[in-house]
């Protein structure tokens, strides 16, 4: 079992490392980092910084996929303690005092722990989180330098400044323009003397850091600790009970879909098929089949049985006659889970050598243009575009036609068509056009 934490400008990774050598540090956490196969049953995740202004945040949704999986995951801080309040009745388990003000509501916003810092380096933080803040004011009022009114008005003035512009000399300068001039002194000589004085946020993380540790040692089938009160701490079970609905959207399976499987083509892969496979409408036809008889597909006799009960009786005939199948395949169009070794198998199951050096050689295609076009990107090529090289494709004419078309292949629509095809488009343009120079005919 191995122990992970992300964790940036609240505690210095010489800190982390000289304290904790075994743990494995990452930098702050962004969209997609929970879904790698590193992390996996057993394992213990600490969550402390995170990217959330300049880069996509980490979604909810990817820590419950992580507590599926029998990851044990602790929030502290930052926003591992914003998501560990939001999350804990899942299985999340919180740490620290910043996790209890945000769960018990002192706090509620993103910009209470936010920290302004480069994205590479040592993530220094290039100003005082307002949680921080909030340490030294309490601490204040216990010593009786400031006043409960007074430490509320404070706390009021600085909620107010951009999170970026709270920085020592900002709050030192509010205390004064309030004519609290004794808590600005004390406050700037205990930072003198001890710069980490009120960082609860690196308090927190190395309490977060101790439980991670002794977790990681745990032998296994041990409960985890209860994240709060008399929340439950099995995710499994957490997941189960909170909810008749299943959480695990389509949103959550294109993310899987894009972090998770090993290989980082995968999904190309996939797509290939799916535009430029002859046969693929037989291959998705069989994939329905054998998902539903994997899955139960909401019944016991597979997606004949299915499709009777999700579409009624008449669409029972369009099951047993292959000329109306695309009436099945337009209404019943699942996004596969390419993180599942076996859906990936099933769609991939008639690809063949000279396929996959097609996808290597296509994206190289598509990477090396871009590269020496950076105005370019592939958003840029329209839709009209992609609709029209899926016509030639697949040798269709009308609207219904290509519609149709796409659902056979396990393409909801010509919009997710033209997403599948834009990596492939200049990779396909450059081998027609080579085939037609040298007077070959062009097949898909």
């Amino acid at each position: 079992m191995a122990v992970h934490v992300f964790v940036g400008p609240s505690c210095p990774e010489p800190v982390v490392g000289q304290r904790h050598p075994n743990i494995v540090v990452h930098g702050p956490i962004r969209h997609g980092d929970l879904f790698p196969r590193a992390f996996s049953a057993g394992d213990v995740v600490v969550i402390v910084d995170g990217i959330y202004h300049q880069r996509l945040a980490l979604r909810h949704k990817e820590i419950l996929d992580a507590l599926a999986r029998g990851v044990a995951v602790i929030g502290a801080a930052s926003i591992g303690a914003l998501r560990a309040a939001e999350l804990d009745r899942f299985g999340m388990i919180g740490v620290g005092r910043v996790y209890s003000w945000y769960r018990d509501g002192v706090f509620d916003g993103d910009d209470a722990v936010s920290v302004a810092h480069g994205e590479t380096g040592s993530f220094t933080g290039l100003n005082v989180p307002l949680v921080n803040v909030h340490a030294a004011i309490l601490a204040a009022q216990e010593a009786g330098v400031l006043t409960q009114q007074a430490g509320q008005i404070l706390m009021a003035r600085m909620e107010r400044e951009y999170y970026p512009l709270r920085t020592r000399e900002r709050i030192l300068a509010a205390a004064r323009e309030h004519d609290e001039r004794t808590f600005a002194d004390w406050y700037a000589a205990r930072l003198t003397a001890d710069p980490d004085s009120f960082d609860q946020k690196r308090v927190d993380t190395l309490e977060a850091l101790a439980l991670a540790e002794h977790l990681g040692h745990r032998p296994p089938g041990t409960r985890l600790p209860a994240a709060a009160g008399d929340r439950p701490a099995d995710p499994a079970q957490a997941l189960s009970a909170k909810s008749d609905r299943d959480w695990r959207t389509e949103y959550h399976r294109r993310w899987r879909n894009h972090f998770a499987p090993a290989d980082p083509v995968l999904r190309h892969r996939v797509a290939y098929q799916q535009l430029f496979a002859a046969d693929f409408p037989d291959v998705w036809w069989d994939f329905l089949h054998r998902r539903a008889d994997a899955t139960g597909a909401g019944s016991p006799g597979g997606l004949r049985d299915h499709v009777l009960q999700q579409l009624g009786p008449t669409a029972a005939r369009w099951h047993d006659e292959p000329a109306l199948r695309s009436r099945v395949t337009a209404l019943l169009c699942p996004l596969p889970d390419l993180a599942d070794p076996s859906e990936a198998d099933l769609l991939l199951r008639r690809e063949s050598a000279e396929d996959r050096a097609r996808v290597t050689g296509w994206l190289e295609r598509t990477r090396h243009h871009l590269n020496t076009h950076p105005e370019r990107s592939l958003t840029q090529m329209s839709g009209a575009i992609c609709e029209r090289l899926l016509r030639l494709i697949w040798n269709v004419g009308s609207d219904a036609g290509l519609n149709m078309e796409c659902t056979r292949r396990g393409l909801p629509s010509v919009h997710h068509a033209a997403v599948a095809l834009r990596p492939f488009a200049i990779g396909y343009l450059g081998s027609r056009t080579a085939r037609l120079s040298a007077g070959g005919e062009v097949r898909a």
